[in-house]
């Protein structure tokens, strides 16, 4: 299964509730560096090799959109350089703010993969066809995935576990788990 670009709903600054999100999160500007433009970023994207040259960002709330001239790999993120932005000051601007791509150009995945932002909102039913609710977020809790679902303001916890997933249906939004018995 893939791992996730982001894996929470947006409000403000990010996508819409509904739907699939227009915009996915990669990284997080720290400070400028030097004194040309480059910008120093946190990596928040398990793929920073899709991040290259000639590709497009939108960079903080408003969603400034930029075009990458040079990316360099160092021990505390990357250096990002833009076209057009040529000096710390106007660097310095974008501090703290995040550094998106648009959901739309990410590349397909194969049919047993998921990026997360596909499952939120998936209504998720048991194999005997109860439905528990559908997926508000998805937690990260080292061990493995967990998928928060939720119905009628009640959440329910579900492993996102080989054991516990039964099958997703990209198409159909939904998916099937095995039912839990906690004793």
């Amino acid at each position: 299964m893939a791992r996730p670009l982001s894996n929470k709903k947006e409000t403000n600054d990010g996508s819409p509730q509904d739907g699939e999100p227009l915009f996915l999160i990669v990284g997080k500007i720290r400070k400028p560096h030097g004194v040309r433009g480059e910008l120093l970023v946190e990596v928040l994207t398990e793929f920073p090799e899709r991040i290259k040259p000639g590709k497009k960002v939108f960079l903080g709330a408003k969603k400034r959109e930029l075009k990458i001239e040079t990316v360099r790999f160092t021990h505390d993120g990357m250096l990002l350089k833009f076209k057009d932005l040529d000096d710390r000051e106007e660097a310095g601007f974008f501090r703290n703010q995040l550094v998106y791509i648009e959901a739309a150009n990410l590349p397909d995945l194969p049919e047993d993969e998921y990026y997360f932002h596909e499952l939120i909102g998936m209504n998720v039913k048991t194999q005997e066809g109860e439905l528990l609710g559908s997926v508000n977020e998805i937690l990260e809790t080292g061990a493995n995935e967990v998928l928060v679902v939720t119905r009628s303001g009640v959440e329910e916890l579900i492993p996102f576990i080989d054991q516990v997933i039964v099958k997703i249906n990209k198409k159909g939004k939904e998916i099937i788990v095995k039912k839990q018995e906690w004793k």
